[in-house]
């Protein structure tokens, strides 16, 4: 035996570099920084060429050429780096042509990829810690039998004699070779230094299933991976059901999940299965043009891996685009998102593209039947305007920005309906390559819309408990001033009649003073749950310079509140704030106690920030229609005192939910300017800086028929963040 691994070792097999070994621990690692994977793959030129090719390809729109790996490595990010290492790593195995006469180096890679679908999505099921290690080795758990093919080619021809006439291949290579592919892959695997699980799984793979019954979970994935990775077979046989406690139902669930994400990939190859030949999948006529295929899906396994892990919407946009830009060398791509709400589709895209501020400004009708990319959201079906003599204005609009010849939608559809549309640049070529490729596209765009509406759904779900848990209090606390309100009065009458009755020096009169006082400062606690439950913001819509108005509210509270205290105020109003049409005393009320209540929060020489700002791109221009739709204001009152503390934060804006003590309206002020803002159909949040101090933001939207984006909900302890819970306009990016 030790013969043989001498031998394979003098072979032509190309061995796993030793930096893309180091690449893929390092991008698996949450402790990797930039400047480490950096220093990794400048060891390795062939890896630094393959990167820099890809970044600074003409393709690949950015505002500046990067010409360093570093550059590189942040554009990209580590998962995609990662990706690139292992397809570059394992593409080197699918190179052979024909080892053998027989062999079908296409349904090997069917195999191999199903085996690594399966054994992730099974490890997923398990909740194995690094999933993606079962995936590599699933890939290459078979590159032992390649080994022995390319070293030993004439022993092989025997070892398929024996297979034809019913042995078991693995049988086959141990009676000829005196050593079977298992042990080859896991020798190979421990050479290149890969995972301990990857190795010590994989060798197990040729023993039978009652030893296997008593190894560890690491073993048991990978051998039942490999025994349900037979092409066009979904069937979970009794000897998969005999390792593991998992229901059937879920193991066929699984089967049939894989065996689908397989063929489509295999579809995009144009890998066929031929019945006559029991399944065998036809050859490609150039093999060099599967391998590129190869790692164009492995490059596209890594990007729906990334899309699985984003947290936000904007993550999820950024992975798409990079994906399309590395996989089809797209040159620009925006994104038309809808808010069902109002029956638009507003723009975003990079914000490192030049174009994003006129792009974040753009807005479709959903009804706007001319427009390509609305017919694209509402038919589900894939547009383009090449060829089209007469595109529409808002096309032609994007078509300019996308500084190509024509755009081409592609809609991102969800359960519950379209989640939007990416729009690509593309000239013809490139239209005809995507055509060939609409599985994978449709594959694609429907991860991204099942990311999109989870994040959709999540965030309703937030909105709908924060507005309910609202209401709550606010029915409440109308029933409470209701039920109490009759019998204080009736008291409070009760003693001017006795006060009355009673001689002026009567030993009573004292008592009774005490008793009127107290009731006073009940019906004090009323009013200030009447100020939450119905805020009294008065005096109607009117037009106002936002600015101006502050100005004056600030100055009146500088000298009232804010100098006797020693506290100073720094303004920062925005000379291009528009002037508004609004509520101006309820937002001078939410102004005053915010202010107040931060100047309650401060010592002696601290200081408040106050800020205005007109949103950027929340002005939305819908082309079509030659019409613009108003825009978003946005003020911050930040302090630099203590901050509030976790457990104050995560029930902010809830009545008596204060650090203040027990004052007589402790806890009302923050929910007041809650109620406010909300029927101003605006939203307020509040973060703790990371220096020191608290920092409250409201966006409130210029004219009373414009809505702003809902609120994103947030469980962390350091911030709090409520949605108004109507129905409104969207402005990606806010």
């Amino acid at each position: 035996m030790k013969n043989i691994f001498e031998k394979i070792k003098r072979s032509d097999l190309p061995q796993l570099p030793q930096v893309i070994l180091q690449l893929i621990r390092a991008c698996g690692s949450d402790k990797t920084d930039v400047d480490e994977v950096t220093q990794i793959i400048c060891r390795d030129a062939a890896l630094t060429a393959k990167l820099l090719s890809i970044i600074s390809s003409p393709h690949v729109n950015l505002a500046k050429q990067i010409t360093t790996i570093k550059s590189a490595v942040v554009y990209l990010g580590l998962d995609t780096v990662r990706n690139i290492a292992i397809s570059s790593s394992a593409m080197q195995f699918f190179k052979f042509s024909k080892v053998t006469d027989n062999f079908n180096i296409n349904r090997f890679w069917y195999h191999s990829y199903k085996c690594a679908v399966l054994a992730r999505r099974i490890a997923l099921e398990e909740n194995q810690a690094n999933p993606d290690q079962y995936f590599l080795a699933g890939l290459l758990h078979d590159i032992g039998t390649l080994v022995l093919m390319a070293t030993f080619p004439k022993e092989y021809k025997g070892i398929e004699a024996r297979i034809n006439q019913g042995q078991n291949e693995f049988e086959a290579q141990a009676d000829i070779l005196k050593i079977d592919g298992p042990k080859v892959s896991s020798w190979l695997f421990n050479q290149w230094h890969l995972n301990d699980m990857a190795s010590d799984s994989v060798q197990f793979l040729s023993q039978p299933l009652v030893r296997i019954a008593k190894e560890f979970i690491h073993v048991k994935i990978l051998y039942m991976a490999n025994l349900m990775a037979d092409p066009e077979s979904v069937n979970v046989t009794q000897d998969v059901l005999f390792l593991t406690n998992m229901p059937a139902a879920v193991l066929n669930d699984i089967a049939i999940r894989a065996e689908n994400e397989v063929r489509q990939m295999a579809k995009s190859l144009n890998l066929v299965p031929d019945k006559s030949r029991g399944n065998a999948f036809a050859p490609e006529p150039e093999n060099n043009l599967l391998a590129g295929d190869l790692k164009d899906m492995s490059l596209f396994f890594g990007t729906l891996d990334n899309l699985l892990r984003a947290r936000d919407v904007a993550t999820v946009l950024k992975t798409v685009q990079r994906g399309l830009e590395i996989i089809f060398h797209i040159p620009r791509i925006f994104f038309f998102l809808p808010d069902r709400g109002t029956g638009l589709l507003t723009g975003t895209c990079a914000k490192e593209d030049r174009h994003y501020n006129i792009v974040t400004g753009m807005a479709l009708a959903m009804n706007n039947n001319d427009s390509l990319v609305v017919k694209s959201v509402n038919t589900g079906k894939i547009t383009t305007s090449l060829g089209q003599e007469t595109p529409a204005a808002s096309d032609t609009q994007i078509i300019r920005f996308l500084e190509t010849p024509a755009l081409y939608a592609i809609p991102i559809p969800g359960h519950n309906g379209c989640s939007g549309a990416m729009v690509l640049g593309v000239d013809s070529d490139l239209v005809q390559t995507l055509d060939k490729n609409k599985t994978l596209l449709e594959l694609f765009s429907r991860q991204a819309g099942t990311c999109l509406e989870n994040f959709d759904f999540r965030k309703a779900y937030a909105r709908d408990i924060s507005d309910k848990k609202m209401e709550a209090y606010a029915i409440l606390t109308d029933k409470v001033v209701h039920e109490i309100n009759n019998p204080v009065a009736i008291i409070k009458n009760y003693l001017e009649t006795l006060t009355l009755k009673l001689p002026e020096k009567h030993p009573a009169q004292e008592e009774l003073t005490v008793v009127k006082e107290e009731m006073s400062r009940v019906a004090s606690l009323l009013e200030g749950l009447t100020s939450f439950s119905k805020p009294r913001v008065g005096g109607g819509m009117e037009s106002i310079d936002l600015n101006q108005m502050c100005r004056r509210v600030l100055l009146v509270l500088n000298k009232s509140i804010l100098l006797p205290r020693q506290i100073r105020i720094q303004t920062d109003l925005d000379d291009a704030m528009p002037k508004a049409t609004l509520d101006s005393n309820g937002l001078k009320q939410v102004i005053i106690n915010l202010v107040k209540n931060a100047a309650e929060a401060l010592e002696k020489g601290d200081e408040i920030r106050f800020k205005t700002r007109f949103v950027p791109g929340s002005a939305k221009v819908l082309i079509d229609e030659k019409r613009t739709l108003p825009g978003l204001a946005e003020i911050t009152v930040q302090d630099n005192g203590p901050g509030i503390p976790a457990h104050i934060m995560e029930r902010l804006f809830e009545p008596y939910n204060s650090s203040k003590g027990k004052s007589a309206n402790s806890g009302l002020g923050l929910s007041i300017v809650h109620s406010i803002v909300r029927e101003m159909q605006g939203r307020i949040t509040c973060d703790n800086c990371q220096g020191k101090g608290a920092c409250f933001t409201i966006l409130i939207a210029l004219t009373p028929d414009a809505a702003i984006p809902g609120m994103r909900s947030c469980h962390d302890k350091n911030r709090a963040d409520y949605d108004t819970g109507r129905p409104r306009i969207r402005y990606p990016g806010l």
